[in-house]
């Protein structure tokens, strides 16, 4: 069987799942009681800034990231002084010629760097009298375990108060609308919250993050799955960090959701791709049947699949393929931009650039007033994630243009 072997880049993982016997670290910082008013803003919603984290190993792509976005938004880099001197941070910026006026700089301490924010980094409760509270799950990934302090670091920091849930979540594992919809993987969530059941972790979304209705999907796309887990399909393994959602599957707006599907032509290329296929139309069947908060359905757009690289290894002295976590859908929102993986370069197959072109053409479609904008995330690719899994939102403070979504009463799953 053919294998595409389009790149030749040396293989991290950024995150695998955390051995199931753990204790989770308990801070002094004072958690709040829970008000049912808190909800988190979708990120479609107008923003204060896209936080990013430093990281020297991942520099370039945080430059050219931070780079866009400051030409019409405002970006807030964290940095590890454990590690790194703010003057020198600055003097990258500068050389590439990014505009420091629209980027705060915020110090934290731990011991290592940790450029995937999205996943460990704050969740911004608010409600319509315009009160804040930071919201933190516990990390899930062994690398970086320390990183369940920096919440509460940016916390006292900020002032902020801090409530704390009992189990454990990635922001790149669920997806809101900011209506009070969610969705979420089955498998995921069962693997890093082990000691709950579906309906105990459903109900802790319910309780923490204000969610009226809970859309389960079943898995993730393989290229996503755990290394761990063995071959996909003959001598094939995944590279990621065993389903996230973001991966394949967003909303563009409360009542739109993003989908990711397989070409017709790319199920002749490889049996890879059917296994691809199978499981994106699983998930495409639950979402036509589910409903939003008020009962309504979704419309549901599909965005091509990015290309899927086979990429050489070995295993146990095996000769194995490993596949980069690719996807138009690991995307970035600001209030201007939407910025997207690109993954033609000279030298590939046109299949690789007419992908890319139909992906900007939906993606243009869809946001309508933002500008679309390509960059190279392969690196990121490599590490198991993206350019969605490197930034994280923070929402404009503003009252709900639509006080009464938000009830303490639970509404049933979908």
């Amino acid at each position: 069987m053919k294998r595409y072997n389009w790149n030749t880049m040396s293989w991290k993982n950024h995150g695998s799942i955390f051995p199931l016997i753990i204790i989770f670290l308990f801070v002094s910082c004072r958690e709040q009681s829970i008000d049912d008013s808190l909800s988190p803003i979708a990120e479609f919603e107008e923003q204060e800034s896209t936080l990013l984290c430093w990281a020297p190993n991942h520099q370039d792509i945080i430059l050219q990231l931070t780079s866009e976005i400051t030409k019409h938004d405002h970006v807030t880099i964290f940095y590890n002084e454990q590690n790194h001197k703010l003057d020198n941070i600055k003097s990258l910026l500068k050389e590439k010629k990014i505009r420091l006026k629209r980027i705060s700089f915020i110090p934290f301490k731990l011991e290592n760097d940790n450029i995937w924010i999205r996943d460990y980094g704050p969740i911004f409760m608010q409600n319509g009298d315009e009160n804040v509270n930071v919201l933190t799950f516990g990390y899930p990934h062994e690398a970086n375990q320390e990183y369940n302090m920096f919440n509460e670091q940016y916390s006292a920091k900020m002032r902020l108060p801090f409530i704390r849930s009992k189990i454990f979540s990635s922001g790149g594992g669920r997806e809101i609308n900011g209506r009070g919809t969610i969705i979420l993987i089955e498998g995921y969530e069962k693997q890093i919250n082990p000691g709950f059941s579906l309906e105990e972790i459903e109900n802790e979304y319910r309780l923490k993050m204000n969610q009226k209705n809970v859309i389960w999907l079943k898995r993730g796309i393989p290229q996503d799955d755990s290394f761990d887990n063995g071959p996909i399909l003959d001598n094939i393994y995944g590279n990621g960090v065993n389903w996230h959602v973001d991966e394949f599957c967003r909303f563009a707006d409360a009542k739109t959701i993003l989908l990711a599907k397989a070409d017709p032509k790319d199920l002749k290329l490889d049996d890879f791709y059917q296994v691809i296929h199978e499981r994106l139309e699983e998930s495409y069947h639950i979402l036509k049947k589910s409903k939003d908060q008020d009962g309504e359905p979704f419309e549901i757009v599909r965005v091509p699949l990015a290309p899927v690289i086979f990429e050489q290894g070995q295993f146990e002295s095996a000769n194995i393929y490993y596949t980069p976590v690719t996807s138009y859908l690991n995307y970035v929102l600001t209030n201007k931009s939407v910025i997207i993986p690109s993954y033609f370069k000279t030298g590939e197959p046109e299949l690789v650039r007419k992908k890319d072109d139909l992906a900007r053409k939906i993606f243009q479609q869809v946001f309508k007033n933002r500008e679309v904008v390509m960059l190279d995330a392969s690196e990121l690719n490599y590490s198991g994630g993206g350019l969605h899994c490197i930034t994280l939102s923070k929402p404009k403070i503003r009252k709900y243009k639509y006080p009464n979504i938000f009830k303490s009463k639970r509404a049933t799953k979908s």
